[in-house]
Parts: structure tokens; C-alpha cells; sequence
């Protein structure tokens, strides 16, 4: 027989079983739970140098673990060498604002906004366990030998890029993954294989001519599209700084107190939200409606007990201290 032949016959033999393996793994990420699975190449990023050219503007401020392990950050394979594919996940956070929630100016008690992302349990622990679970079902089906590493935002990927090549989304202005259905309202996660499965296309950027995000940052931290200076960014300044809210900052934070939504908030296509279905993700009244005063009269170890299985935990009892009267003085000076 012709060894040509013979080759042929075996590609398309690979070539449809990547073909089910890419659907059955589709089936099994949305049976664990997951709202949004794509699946991207494990090749190198190809924003290297716009990575490195940030790093040495230092826009990242504090957060030196980015400057950390580039080569694992940029190439897939630098963390499995055998690495073919990146199963891409994403879960829809979003949640409306609980009766619960005193909207601000409307109660004689004095609250700082949280983050949405925040007012369930910690999503690191809620897509982690998820990811086990569609990792074990990989394993059940295609076999033990299989290669597969989980990651959860904390890992020295870039998960926005490979989220983004996998098809869940583009990358908006406001430097966050955006999707036609859920909006930007998405916590991500990644399965690095060494099964070579069949990949997604990416999708194109349907920001258009839109400005909204960059023209509302109270902090200017959107430089221009896609450039987050984070030392000027609520998030960072409440969340990951090493350091107080600088002075010429720390009228400008609001009402935040742990994290920011404003460029979320102003995004279209965040106007007509899908509510999530996890539970994990409702609301809890004893994290997304804080009053400032409680904060500050918090022990550490009443803090950690308050948090606890809670993001805010992150940002450590000092920090949201120094938080608390920042925005209770940016309170009082709108009175």
C-alpha cells in the first residue's frame, strides 16, 4: 500500500478524534458547570513585547509577580513541555443588586461599594473545583495517561489572551474579556493539556468606535484601549497595592471599597445582563453590604472570620482599613 496513502489515512483518523474529543470536552466542561469553553492552541502569546513594553513602564505598580517567570507567562510549554491544547473556561458572576444592599445616600448608615465579583464566595475556589471535576471526567474517558494542569487566574498565564484565541470573547477597551452574551461579567480558568484536540477561532473585536469605558475611569487608568495603568486603577489601589491610596488619588476612589465596576458598568454590552445560575455567585448580605464604621472598629481576627471563603480576604484587614477611611472621608466631603 502507499505509504502516502497510508499517512493520509491516518491524519484523518487524528483528525476525528480531535474532532470528538473537542466536542465530548465541550459537553463535559458545560456538564460541571462552566457557562462559556473554548479551546486554543498551548503556542506561544503573541503580545510578548507589549507585555514586556508594560512592564517597563511600570504600570504594574506592586504586583512584581507579573515581572516574574515572562517565559511561563508568554509560552504554555514552559509550564508542561509536552503542552498541545488549553481547554478555555469562563463562568457568568453577575448577580442584581439585593433588597439588602442600601443603594448609598439613602440609609443614615454609611457603606463602601464591593466589587460584584466579590459578593459571593471566592471564585478561585469556585472555578478551581469545577476545573477538577471536567479534569477528572477527561481523564475517566480518555485515560490516566493524559496530561492536564489546572489554573486559576493566580498562575503565570495569560489567561485573557488564550481565553480570547479559544473563541469565549474579545479583549475590550477596558482590558477585560468581553462576550456577546455574558458581557464582561466573567471569571476564567484554564486546563493545560498535552491532548491535541482540535482549536476554536478567535472572534472579532466588537468594541467599534466606543469610548465609554476610558471616558468614565474617574482615575484616567485606562491610558488608551487596552493600556490599564494599574497604579491609577480603584481595583489595584483597593485590592493589591502595597501601599496607602496615594493623596491626589484618594478623593477620586469614591465610594470603593474593595475593587471597582465603573468601566463594567458603563459597557454595553453589560446593560442587559444574564444572571448567573451559581449559587456560589448570590449575593451574601455579609459581604456585599458593609458598613464603614463596622470595618473600622474590626479586629484582624474578627476580620478573617467575617471574610472568610470571601475575596475580600485578599486585600488583608490593614489595607481595607486604610480603605474604609478613605471612602468614609470621600463620603462625608459629598455631604
Amino acid at each position: 500500500m502507499n505509504a502516502g496513502f497510508i499517512l493520509w489515512c491516518l491524519t484523518k483518523v487524528l483528525d476525528r478524534v480531535q474532532n470528538i474529543y473537542h466536542k465530548l470536552i465541550k459537553d463535559w466542561a458545560r456538564q460541571v458547570g462552566f457557562d462559556l469553553v473554548g479551546i486554543a492552541p498551548a503556542e506561544v502569546a503573541d503580545n510578548g513585547q507589549a507585555l514586556r513594553s508594560y512592564l517597563e513602564r511600570g504600570y504594574q505598580g506592586s504586583m512584581n509577580y507579573l515581572e516574574r517567570n515572562i517565559a511561563q507567562r508568554l509560552d504554555p510549554c514552559k509550564l508542561m513541555p509536552t503542552a498541545r491544547s488549553i481547554i478555555c473556561v469562563a463562568l457568568n458572576y453577575y448577580a442584581p443588586e439585593p433588597d439588602s444592599v442600601e443603594t448609598v445616600g439613602n440609609s443614615d448608615k454609611q457603606y463602601g461599594k464591593i466589587a460584584r465579583y466579590a459578593w459571593g464566595e471566592d471564585y478561585h475556589n469556585v472555578v478551581k473545583q469545577r476545573l477538577h471535576q471536567l479534569a477528572d471526567l477527561i481523564r475517566k474517558q480518555v485515560g490516566p495517561k493524559i496530561k492536564l494542569r489546572c489554573f486559576v487566574d493566580t498562575a503565570p498565564l495569560l489567561e485573557k489572551a488564550h481565553a480570547a484565541r479559544a473563541g469565549l470573547g474579545w479583549i475590550g477597551k477596558n482590558s477585560l474579556l468581553l462576550n456577546e452574551q455574558f458581557g464582561s461579567w466573567l471569571v476564567l480558568g484554564e486546563i493545560v493539556t498535552d491532548l491535541e484536540l482540535e482549536y476554536d477561532q478567535p472572534v472579532a473585536d466588537k468594541c467599534g468606535d466606543c469610548q465609554l469605558c476610558l471616558e468614565s475611569c474617574p482615575t484616567g487608568a485606562l491610558l488608551e484601549p487596552r493600556i490599564l495603568e494599574a497604579r491609577r486603577c480603584i481595583s489595584y489601589l483597593t485590592i493589591e497595592a502595597k501601599h496607602e491610596i496615594p493623596a491626589q488619588l484618594q478623593g477620586k476612589t469614591g465610594n470603593w471599597l474593595f475593587g471597582c465596576d465603573i468601566c463594567q458598568n458603563v459597557c454595553p454590552y453589560n446593560q442587559k445582563p444574564q444572571a448567573t445560575n451559581k449559587a456560589e455567585f448570590h449575593p451574601r448580605p455579609r459581604w456585599c453590604r458593609i458598613e464603614l464604621q463596622e470595618i473600622l472598629q474590626m479586629s484582624e481576627e474578627q476580620f478573617q472570620k467575617r471574610f472568610a471563603g470571601n475575596c475580600l480576604q485578599r486585600a488583608g484587614w490593614e489595607h481595607m482599613l486604610h480603605n474604609a477611611k478613605i471612602t468614609l472621608q470621600n463620603r462625608e466631603h459629598k455631604q
